[in-house]
Parts: structure tokens; C-alpha cells; sequence
């Protein structure tokens, strides 16, 4: 399920030194994501650095759909 999420929100990860993954939303010039967690709906959520919060689900069809639950801040 994770590649789906990643290919749609069109989030780009790679390992870092420390072991962890590091991942950026292509679609916001590289604005780090946070966290990617499993949300209650059986899908993921992605907290993102300027407090976007983007609510992912897989749907009965196979597709992943996005949406944002939360704003992030504007600068």
C-alpha cells in the first residue's frame, strides 16, 4: 500500500545517514514530511512541516485518494 501512497501524493523518500527515511512533497518545492502514520480509517495520514495535514485512503477500487484534512500554514 505504501508505494500507491507515495506514487499519489507524490512524496519522494530515501534512506539518510542515521538509518531512518527521509521524504518531501515534490508538489510543495520539497516541504518535509514529517510523519507518515496509519490513521483510524485504514489508510495513512502525512503530517507535513508547515502543519498540512493529508489524509490518505485506499479505496474498494484498488486507488489511493489523498485530501487534505488540515491547512498548513502560508508564509
Amino acid at each position: 500500500m505504501i508505494p500507491g501512497l507515495i506514487l499519489l501524493a507524490q512524496l519522494h523518500c530515501a534512506p539518510n545517514a542515521s538509518g531512518t527515511v527521509d521524504c518531501f512533497d515534490a508538489q510543495k518545492g520539497g516541504a518535509p514530511v514529517l510523519k507518515i502514520e496509519p490513521n483510524l480509517f485504514g489508510g495513512f495520514d502525512l503530517r507535513q512541516s508547515d502543519g498540512e495535514l493529508v489524509r490518505c485512503e485506499k479505496k474498494a477500487s484498488g486507488e489511493t485518494e489523498c485530501r487534505v484534512v488540515q491547512e498548513g500554514r502560508r508564509k
